[in-house]
């Protein structure tokens, strides 16, 4: 006899990463700024670098783009993957597949690949190290270009690296000759602060920078409210700001504890103040295990050293002369991982000399696991 499973109502809430969400919170104006400058033909916007934290939606903001852009006929849009290395030919077989030009009509004049009776490959394209990605890149180009299409180059998470350099080299000297070519790269905040001043990659100091900032508080608030609401869940205001205060403008926090809260109250719709703090213990370690640990273990010593001293200390904004004080450091010396924890949007200043944690239960998590990685 087979199981009787209950197939339960979607939960509205993603906190999984990488995927595009149900309920998407405070991107639109980003959105709508970048889309309709680049599809008005600004050059400013033709190269633009998102950046934010982990879990700010900067994959998101990459997806969205993408099924944006999907309304226009006249552009295209391709996703490269920075992990899968080799840019160029991942563009170049993007493209080749696009333009329907087949593999052995574009490569036809590669010596040493088998093109008899179509009998080329990717493997043999690479392996023959014979392919200029220059020539066949505008060849394909200037296809798209007498159709009237434009293509746009999605990269997510990039870092500096060789294959990096000269895929950035190559777009430079493409849109640089004119070609109907456009590219947003997201990464952290440091990271694109290392691509952007490596000294090959200069010219992308001039590309336009998009700032996924804290969600709203008043849009965590009203789109619980409405999320709950169709969900046929019953919640007091008292429960729905907790649940707001706990999210602390953290776009990741705001999906898992809207998905725990609405999971723990799948039997009795009510969602009071035991679901309330049931859904935050059980966002805070998914806060901890998923993006946490990877944010804290990717930063120096001497940055979790800072980070250790704010977290012992009793208040919530803590003079950066007390950490001074504690790490037995001067003042200059503070000021440099001041800094850079400001640029990787782990603290924030909310008044001058001072310091805050700009993470929901950061404080937690250094005070529950720190010490594991010092």
């Amino acid at each position: 006899m087979a199981t009787k499973i209950d197939i339960l109502p979607a939960n509205p809430f993603m906190p999984s990463f990488g995927r595009y969400p149900k309920i998407l919170l405070d991107q639109q104006e980003n959105l709508n700024d970048y889309l309709g400058r680049l599809l008005g033909d600004d050059a400013k916007y033709q190269t633009s670098l998102v950046y934010g934290a982990r879990g700010t939606g900067k994959t998101v903001f990459l997806l969205n783009v993408q099924q944006t852009i999907k309304q226009f006929d006249n552009w295209l849009f391709i996703r490269l993957n920075n992990g899968q290395g080799n840019l160029l030919f991942q563009l170049l077989h993007a493209l080749q597949l696009s333009t329907g030009v087949t593999l052995s009509e574009l490569f036809k004049n590669i010596q040493g690949v088998n093109v008899m009776g179509n009998g080329i490959t990717l493997r043999s394209l690479l392996t023959s190290g014979e392919i200029d990605y220059h020539y066949y890149l505008t060849k394909l180009l200037a296809r798209l270009a007498n159709k009237g299409k434009h293509v746009l180059i999605g990269i997510d998470e990039i870092a500096i690296n060789d294959d990096i350099r000269a895929f950035a080299s190559e777009y430079q000297t493409l849109i640089g000759e004119n070609y109907p070519l456009a590219l947003l790269m997201t990464g952290l905040p440091s990271r694109i602060s290392e691509v952007q001043n490596d000294k090959m990659l200069t010219f992308l100091l001039r590309s336009h920078r998009i700032h996924l900032a804290t969600l709203d508080e008043l849009s965590v608030t009203d789109t619980f409210a409405e999320a709950f609401r169709r969900g046929n869940r019953k919640i007091d205001v008292p429960e729905i700001d907790a649940l707001a205060n706990a999210v602390a403008g953290y776009a990741y926090a705001f999906q898992t504890v809207g998905y725990y809260a609405w999971r723990y109250s799948e039997e009795s719709l009510v969602i009071d103040q035991a679901v309330v703090d049931k859904a935050i213990a059980s966002s805070k370690k998914d806060l901890f295990r998923n993006a946490y640990e990877r944010m804290y273990n990717d930063i120096s010593k001497t940055d979790r050293l800072f980070l250790r001293a704010m977290a012992e200390s009793p208040s919530a904004e803590i003079a950066t002369q007390w950490i001074a004080k504690k790490l037995g450091k001067n003042k200059s010396y503070i000021s440099v991982y001041r800094a850079r924890l400001l640029e990787d949007q782990l603290i924030i200043a909310p008044q001058r000399g001072y310091v805050q944690f700009n993470l929901p239960f950061f404080k937690d998590f250094i005070l529950e696991h720190g010490s594991l990685y010092m």
